[in-house]
């Protein structure tokens, strides 16, 4: 933490050498290389330990409230998800009623919504049966 707070200083050597490239090096040149040398004294600014507080807080509240957001939305996404297979289940128990209610009753009679009672002929207990096993396949997993 002391070191964070001095100014750093850094030395850099520019150089030609014999074939003309220029050359940037934190050593000096190897002695005779050179044709042009140059110290270049570089100094980054102070580091301010106040500063680097405010923008570690600030970061590490942006931080807490992507985890935030992503903790909220990964609760709603198992809510939903319970809630799914909450209903899932239901429907499968009411499809596995309606499934034995069909296969059991071989003369079924149901409400005809007038107060009257109708029975069901083979060809619609059938019907009944085959949608009642497809809600099966569907929600029963």
């Amino acid at each position: 933490m002391l070191l964070s707070s001095v100014s750093v200083n850094a030395q850099i050597y520019k150089w030609v050498d014999e074939h003309g490239k220029t050359q940037y090096s934190d050593r000096p040149p190897p002695p005779g290389e050179a044709k042009d040398e140059k110290k270049i004294n570089i100094k980054t600014g102070a580091f301010s330990h106040s500063d680097n507080e405010s923008g570690a807080a600030k970061g590490l509240a942006e931080q807490k409230s992507e985890f935030e957001k992503r903790r909220q939305q990964r609760m709603e996404e198992e809510a939903k998800q319970k809630n799914n297979a909450d209903e899932n289940k239901k429907k499968c128990i009411d499809a596995k009623t309606q499934l034995s209610m069909y296969s059991d009753s071989p003369r079924l009679s149901v409400p005809d919504g007038a107060g009257g009672i109708t029975y069901v002929d083979e060809e619609m207990r059938q019907k009944k049966i085959d949608e009642a096993n497809k809600l099966i396949a569907l929600f029963c997993k």
